[in-house]
Formats: C-alpha cells, sequence, structure tokens
C-alpha cells in the first residue's frame, strides 16, 4: 500500500457542505470524491473539466455585475448627477 499524505483546503463551508451532500448522495466520502479527482487529473494530464480563460474585461463585468448584485452602486441619471457625484468623491479623498 502507498505512504498517505493529508492534504488540506480552506474552502467556504456552505460550499463544502453542499458538495458533502452530493458525495454522500452518490455513495462516497469526500476522500473518494478528491481521490477519484486527483486520478483524473494524473490519468488525463489536465483538469478532468473545462476552465475558460476569461479576459480581463470580462473578469471587470463580472466583478461590476456582482458589486450591482451587492448594491455597492450609485445610479445617476444625469450627467450633473455624475459631476456632482464625482466632485463629492474627490472632497473625501
Amino acid at each position: 500500500m502507498h505512504e498517505m499524505k493529508c492534504v488540506q483546503a480552506n474552502l467556504d463551508k456552505v460550499l463544502v457542505k453542499q458538495a458533502e451532500q452530493v458525495f454522500k448522495d452518490i455513495g462516497m466520502t469526500p476522500t473518494s470524491a478528491l481521490t477519484s479527482f486527483y486520478e483524473q487529473v494524473v490519468a488525463n494530464k489536465r483538469m478532468p473539466f473545462e476552465l475558460p480563460r476569461i479576459s480581463p474585461e470580462e473578469k471587470l463585468s463580472q466583478v461590476v455585475q456582482q458589486e450591482i448584485a451587492d448594491g455597492k452602486f450609485k445610479k445617476v441619471s444625469s450627467r450633473k448627477e455624475l459631476s456632482h457625484w464625482l466632485a463629492d468623491d474627490e472632497k473625501e479623498n
């Protein structure tokens, strides 16, 4: 039998709980699921799923959309309102 190595990772608790439920539903433990993942990486010499590359512009768009969803934005309806808002922002800095 091979010598074992402990692998640790800090993951979001909700994500872990959701994944562990899926593992349980299909009869796997987190250890067996991670072992299967590692085996697929080694067998195929790549990730076992697609990881699309995104451009900096696409990443920025994702961040902006998330901030809008989180309410971290100010709606500006006119150039005058934008000018006032920018002037107030400069005063704060």
